[in-house]
């Protein structure tokens, strides 16, 4: 996008024609926090009761509970997906490890899974990578809609051609000061709101690409059920309600009561009329049609989200399961990884141009070639119970009952450091066994 020859006035009209319209974003991220659901706030559909009091008619709380379903299933999604970091096969060796050391210093194991978070719980994530001050070392910042961040890009012919950033500061005198920060791939311009908007910097692009990863999907991960996590909510504070109603016991009463024994009192008699009687009144409770709705909701919830109950009861209810069964258990979730990689295949591969480009632009002119020759491969690695005595089954019986692995190999995998110094104490403890067994046997 040419900005050129415009001034900051001009520069906000053109974009603001272009903003997007935020009102489904704006709603996930109410969803997406618990304390934020409807039950909670929106006392016109889930008023509190009235009650009639010695003072008159007041209004009192009902119960309201809410379940983070929200945040549970994009925790799944997000822990199946990168809960193991992704691999990377690269073309060239020798000149890897510069792009390695980026992704190292900048976490980006934890990056990718914070904006995996976004994506899949707000529609919407990004970071923008850029250089310190001294300029020797390259850092990124992560743009996060749960967190209030704004952003959105401009695309043209399926290309991004812009991207902006809208932020809100406050000054010395604690007044709120508008900034907008947009990258295209010729430069940076920030402007500021004054009382108009002026234009504060505008800097050359060295890299010659908008050094900003963009990744979005339409909908939440939870939209499709979002009507069926708020019936829950609602059948969990309604019966909330019912239980508090009739958790104190309550007294019927047949005929005249001449005397009550005092609170606390114990071994008391009651004085009652000729023919007078006391029961308890009580609740016959009717949980089944609640309990099997609530539960055919949770089912459903968690199979139309390709969601895995891996709760301790659901667990402990299947038993010891095999490998097998295992990826069985795991494969709805496993395909809704592979789906995903028509958003990370893109945004990993951007990832990792943008930093091909700082390298080959600033910090290792001396490489831009191979940099720019560089290919890497992708690898995703979802998350899977192993059960390794399966696993080695299976190997052996393939290879014919022959060994698989070295005993200096099965230490390693073990975890043990020094496995030739391990062996080397085993045979010194079998000859000493040896040797004892010997001495015992003919009367040493």
């Amino acid at each position: 996008m040419d900005l050129k020859g415009l001034d900051a006035e001009e520069i906000v009209k053109k974009l603001d024609k272009l903003r997007p319209n935020t009102d489904y974003l704006s709603k996930a991220v109410l969803q997406y926090n618990v304390e934020t659901h409807e039950i909670f706030t929106n006392k016109t559909k889930y008023p509190d009761k009235l009650v009639e009091t010695e003072e008159g008619t007041a209004s009192q709380p009902i119960n309201r509970i809410g379940f983070a379903i929200q945040q549970m299933i994009v925790d799944k999604i997000v822990a199946f997906g990168f809960g193991k970091p992704v691999s990377y096969i690269p073309t060239d060796a020798e000149v890897w490890p510069l792009v390695q050391s980026v992704l190292d210093q900048n976490k980006s194991v934890s990056l990718t899974r914070n904006i995996a978070r976004q994506i899949y719980g707000a529609t919407k994530g990004a970071e923008i990578w850029y250089l310190t001050p001294e300029a020797d070392r390259l850092r990124v910042k992560q743009l996060l809609p749960t967190e209030g961040d704004v952003f959105y890009p401009v695309f043209e012919n399926g290309d991004m051609t812009a991207f902006v950033r809208e932020i809100t500061v406050k000054n010395e005198n604690d007044k709120e000061v508008e900034y907008r920060e947009i990258y295209t791939a010729e430069e940076k311009i920030v402007l500021k709101k004054e009382s108009q908007w002026i234009e504060e910097s505008r800097e050359r692009n060295i890299i010659g690409k908008i050094p900003v990863v963009y990744g979005s999907q339409k909908k939440t991960e939870w939209d499709i059920v979002q009507p069926l996590i708020e019936r829950l909510e609602e059948l969990a504070s309604g019966h909330a309600e019912i239980n508090d109603y009739h958790v104190a016991p309550k007294i019927k009463a047949k005929g005249d009561v001449k005397g009550f024994s005092k609170k606390g009192e114990k071994g008391s008699i009651l004085e009652l009329d000729k023919d007078a009687e006391l029961d308890y009144l009580t609740w016959n409770q009717n949980t089944e049609s609640y309990k099997l709705e609530f539960d055919n909701l949770w089912n459903i919830i968690f199979k139309i989200t390709q969601t895995p109950d891996i709760s301790f009861d659901k667990l402990k209810s299947m038993g010891a399961i095999s490998g097998v069964a295992a990826q069985y258990y795991f494969m709805d979730i496993h395909l809704k990884v592979e789906m995903k990689r028509e958003i990370w295949d893109d945004y990993l591969a951007r990832r990792i141009n943008i930093i091909k480009a700082f390298l080959a632009n600033v910090l290792s002119t001396k490489d831009a070639k191979k940099l720019e020759e560089l290919e890497v491969d992708i690898v995703y690695n979802p998350y899977m119970i192993n059960d390794m005595k399966e696993k080695i089954t299976y190997l052996m019986d393939a290879t014919g009952g022959q060994a698989i692995m070295s005993v200096e190999t099965a230490m390693r995998n073990l975890g043990i450091d020094d496995p030739v110094e391990e062996m080397k104490r085993i045979r010194d403890e079998n000859n000493t066994a040896a040797e004892t067994e010997n001495s015992n046997t003919f009367g040493i």
